[in-house]
């Protein structure tokens, strides 16, 4: 899989066709526009198109925000989406797409199962470690993609100490980071 990840090119994302999600705003709510934007200004083609290497799984969103990650990760209708915040945004209430599940609660109260992260929450660094522990403390297998992992100081300590297999992903993801760990 990580293989895969690695190979893409930012033009190979860059095709991918998202028109699916201009079609009707009533059938599931809308995507903002960022999620649009090309590979490497924005992750979201980078995780439409992960969400097509696995089949019939679920894949984790920590972090929901307005829900655009856990929409990209729906791409691939075989897959399911979890995604979990402590406070949903009220955009979250217009999407009605049948392969998410919006869950308001800690991730970390439950069990962590799929062999797909992305974690985009606090980027400060201790939310982000903490997940680490605790996927170490379990003997979690899969991937972990980080958002952000340029956006401060917190964050670019915390990826430059982080001490899984990694890569990073900044030119066909987020300019702001995006890397990703073996576990």
């Amino acid at each position: 899989m990580i293989k895969k990840i690695l190979q893409v090119t930012a033009e190979e994302l860059n095709a991918i066709n998202l028109d699916e999600y201009l079609k009707s705003t009533d059938d599931f709510g809308f995507p903002k526009s960022w999620f649009y934007m090309d590979a490497g200004l924005e992750h979201y083609r980078l995780l439409v198109y992960i969400s097509q290497l696995y089949k019939g799984v679920t894949l984790l969103d920590v972090g929901s925000y307005q829900g655009s990650s856990a929409i990209a990760l729906s791409f691939n209708k075989k897959n399911k989406v979890i995604s979990y915040d402590l406070v949903h945004q009220p955009e979250i209430a217009n999407i009605k797409i049948p392969n998410i599940k919006f869950i308001k609660g800690d991730v970390l109260k439950n069990e962590i199962t799929a062999p797909f992260i992305i974690l985009d929450t606090y980027h400060d660094g201790t939310f982000e470690q903490q997940f680490v522990n605790h996927l170490e403390k379990i003997n979690y297998k899969g991937l972990v993609m980080f958002d952000d992992i340029y956006l401060n100081n917190e964050m670019t300590n915390f990826w430059d100490g982080l001490k899984n297999e990694k890569y990073d992903l900044t030119e066909i993801g987020h300019h702001t980071g995006t890397g990703i760990a073996i576990f």
